[in-house]
């Protein structure tokens, strides 16, 4: 299908969000001295991440298109300009307390005033020249897309332009958002076995958007630096030969639709046996371990986490600690000569005591501890073509 393209692609404004969270991420990873700081988005600029008593701003610049120089007339700069010159005016910033980052994927010329504020340490001579410039530039252009940028620009003293011009950093030709992710598998590979990077790399960045999204909304100021050692600890913890990392943490809403779907399922047949209603939130329950746990195994096995005799051998301790007190119910309806009622009765109290309300505390590996995993497989076993497992007491016979 041919590449449509429009005056009203949102493409690069989307990448740009993108971008943004994704540099963030990095920002922390390719920097090891940050053990104080604390990282926020959308708060004082794009990205500002503070560390004892030195904040560091970043805009972040994407351009897929139409790439260009960023000259001294650039709408990128200026607009940068603008919205630090505001927050100096209004004291949301200290200038002299503050680093200022233009990060753009664009080149900044040699024959550019902006080339001198790529590397930072101006001596009072050089920022004096970029001011004198800038000053110029502000006054004789009519561009009415940089209009305010420039008045937020003039606003300032000649003592607060010179503390700013000396705090900016322009870093040209950062990394796009291919390169972005490579960076970012590059720090994170010393962490993790080859084979399991990529999954490694998904779960890290699921949690960063998900923290992300948090201080976008409002719901947590920032991030730490520490937080995120300790979440890429855990999760590499979550690698280890006695763990393995959970996909699925969330229970599943299920739909009334969805059970109806499923009614012809063994699993579903299994607890309409014992009198568990179709409708009720036991079974939606019920259906949710077992797509969680069915998808969850299907994943480890893809992904090489887990040896299929694994999987095998955790089966068969789940079968093994079903028969043993499925036989001591059987034999107490054999001893009290139970009728039709009755043996749906204990049936259903068997399997609401013994799985749904308390879990066999029977692991795939000794520190992966979610119930969901032993409830859905006892599922599993009891969806099996050869009804491996019930909860009536007859259920091979019933069914």
């Amino acid at each position: 299908m041919p590449e449509i393209d429009t005056d009203f692609s949102a493409k690069e404004p989307s990448l740009g969000y993108f971008y943004q969270i994704k540099y963030a991420l990095w920002l922390f990873l390719n920097n090891k001295d940050l053990d104080e700081a604390s990282l926020r988005i959308e708060s004082l600029d794009d990205i500002d991440v503070t560390n004892v008593d030195v904040t560091n701003l970043y805009q972040t610049k994407l351009h897929i298109k139409n790439k260009a120089n960023l000259t001294d007339a650039s709408t990128d700069f200026w607009k940068t300009i603008r919205i630090w010159s505001e927050h100096i005016q209004s004291n949301i910033v200290d200038v002299e307390k503050s680093i200022f980052n233009l990060i753009t994927t664009e080149q900044v010329p040699d024959t550019s005033i902006l080339y001198k504020l790529k590397e930072g340490n101006l001596i009072p001579e050089e920022i004096e020249e970029v001011i004198k410039q800038l000053d110029s530039i502000s006054i004789s252009s009519t561009s009415k897309t940089n209009e305010k940028g420039y008045q937020a620009y003039n606003s300032l003293s000649s003592d607060i332009k010179k503390k700013l011009i000396k705090n900016i950093r322009i870093l040209d030709n950062s990394l796009d958002t291919t390169e972005l992710e490579n960076r970012i598998r590059k720090e994170l590979q010393i962490f993790i076995y080859p084979d399991y990077l990529d999954d490694f790399c998904d779960f890290l960045s699921g949690w960063w958007l998900r923290c992300s999204i948090e201080i976008l909304t409002n719901s947590r100021e920032f991030i730490t630096y520490q937080e995120l050692q300790t979440q890429i600890n855990n999760l590499r913890d979550k690698y280890s030969a006695d763990n393995l990392p959970n996909h699925f943490p969330e229970q599943l809403n299920i739909s009334d639709k969805e059970v109806n779907d499923l009614k012809d399922k063994n699993f579903i047949r299994q607890l309409d046996l014992i009198q568990i209603k179709l409708s009720s939130k036991t079974t939606k329950r019920a259906i949710s371990d077992f797509r969680r746990a069915y998808e969850q195994r299907s994943r480890w096995l893809r992904l090489q986490l887990l040896n299929p005799s694994e999987e095998e051998e955790f089966d068969k301790r789940l079968l093994d600690y079903w028969k043993n007190i499925f036989e001591i119910m059987c034999d107490e309806a054999d001893e009290n000569e139970a009728d039709i009622e009755e043996l749906k009765k204990l049936g259903k109290q068997f399997y609401l005591e013994q799985f749904a309300k308390n879990t066999p505390q029977i692991k795939i590996r000794d520190k992966f501890n979610e119930d969901y995993l032993t409830r859905g497989s006892l599922h599993i076993l009891s969806d099996h073509k050869k009804k491996k497992i019930g909860w009536h007491p007859k259920f091979n016979d019933e069914l």
